[in-house]
């Protein structure tokens, strides 16, 4: 079980720094290329749609085989906590600013917490609690929203910011339990369809209110450019850090509840910070270091799970282990469901 819960922790770090890679990709694309963003994130789906589906097609086929009932989830969390999810967050950071953006949709741990313990019956302790709190403090003093020229909020910026987090959350939760039965990649697949599939609608929907760059059946196509600099920089962005982030983080949580992963992804902001110091020459101020240290004990908090006076405690399911046999061989087949995407052999066998 120790194995298990390290294992789940080191997918879901290693999850956040690749993930932490897209924010300098898609500010050079925002700013350099001028690409739009609801555009950005449409492109960066279809293509990690179409790199899925590619691959399974050629290594395992039978993985693009599903219910049409589970179809009709798939399509609801793509399209709700992929697509709408995308738009929302390029939204929020018109309305709030990058800064409190990024505070906002980190409360999506909060939500995965509540949700899992209203949907799944884990329990909540209060290092979990403890752990929420120090890592929301942390990220809010890492983006400097302690700067009144940084913490500028209305209604309807902290509606739409919440609502990246709850949107978010929910492929999470959904996530956590379609790994049981469903190989990930499966999963991503047929949610970045539909999630690419609700952009384009909202692309062309954008039009509608003003959005000149939007107008015309080919208008999203034209919007990246005639170039390949744009399409080159798209197609690294989708199929490197978020399609590995993805990836990642949805493997995770086969090894550890949503609840946890969420949290420990939370990394992402101070590696995405310290990249900025490292290449770009920003300056750190001391709260905005506290604010990482805040963030990196928290991460690790909800370790104290792992041990109570009464004996080890099962942190990736919130009760303490079974001792039933038959229980823990069935847990044991379902990690090794036949269905995982296969290692392709390298060329020397």
């Amino acid at each position: 079980m120790r194995r298990e819960i390290r294992t789940g922790y080191l997918l879901t770090i290693f999850a956040a720094v690749v993930w932490a890679a897209t924010s300098p990709a898609i500010k050079y694309l925002l700013d350099t290329l001028h690409v739009p963003a609801l555009a950005i994130a449409f492109w960066r789906d279809a293509f990690m749609a179409a790199a899925c589906a590619l691959v399974l097609l050629a290594v395992r086929p039978s993985l693009l085989r599903v219910s049409w009932r589970d179809l009709r989830g798939l399509a609801l969390v793509g399209a709700i906590s992929i697509g709408i999810y995308h738009a929302l967050w390029v939204f929020s950071v018109a309305l709030n600013g990058a800064a409190v953006a990024v505070v906002l949709i980190y409360t999506f741990p909060t939500f995965v917490t509540i949700g899992a313990g209203l949907l799944f019956g884990e329990r909540i302790r209060w290092p979990q609690i403890a752990a929420l709190a120090l890592a929301l403090l942390g990220c809010a003093l890492l983006v400097r929203a302690y700067d009144p020229a940084v913490f500028q909020v209305s209604w309807l910026g902290t509606l739409v910011g919440l609502s990246t987090g709850i949107t978010h959350a929910g492929y999470v939760l959904y996530s956590q339990r379609s790994v049981e039965s469903r190989s990930p990649w499966t999963s991503m697949t047929y949610t970045m369809l539909f999630g690419s599939i609700m952009l384009l609608v909202l692309w062309f929907g954008s039009a509608a209110f003003g959005a000149a760059e939007a107008v015309g059946a080919d208008s999203v196509v034209r919007a990246v450019g005639a170039t390949a600099t744009p399409w080159l920089a798209l197609l690294v962005l989708a199929l490197g850090p978020t399609l590995g982030g993805y990836a990642l983080f949805t493997l995770a949580l086969r090894y550890i509840p949503g609840r946890l992963a969420s949290l420990a992804v939370m990394i992402e902001a101070p590696v995405s910070v310290l990249l900025a110091v490292i290449f770009l020459g920003e300056r750190l101020e001391w709260p905005q270091l506290l604010g990482i240290a805040l963030i990196l004990g928290a991460v690790g908090l909800p370790r104290l799970l792992a041990t109570t006076d009464d004996g080890p405690f099962d942190t990736a399911q919130g009760r303490r282990p079974t001792t039933d046999p038959s229980t823990q061989l069935r847990a044991g087949d379902r990690r090794r469901r036949s269905d995982e995407l296969p290692a392709i052999p390298s060329a020397d066998g």
